[in-house]
């Protein structure tokens, strides 16, 4: 079992990475610790929703359903 020293600092470097991933933004310091910690507790990627104050889930364009743009034409 690791200590509260060692799990502070898991959190705090991943807190760090989430913040650098998502381009250094200012004032979202408590966001991505708690989304460090969680996922440092569970082992799971903590998915928020626009309705927790969050930006809510990317879908990256790989998996994203693709759509015609309203009164485009079929391709041949």
């Amino acid at each position: 079992m690791q200590n509260e020293d060692e799990k502070y600092e898991r959190i705090r470097q991943r807190a760090y990475a989430i913040w650098e991933s998502e381009g250094r933004p200012e004032g979202q310091d408590k966001r991505h610790w708690e989304q460090a910690r969680h996922e440092i507790e569970t082992g799971e990627p903590f998915e928020e929703t626009a309705d927790e104050g969050g930006p809510g889930t990317i879908v990256a364009p790989s998996t994203a359903p693709h759509r015609k743009a309203p009164g485009a034409a079929d391709e041949p």
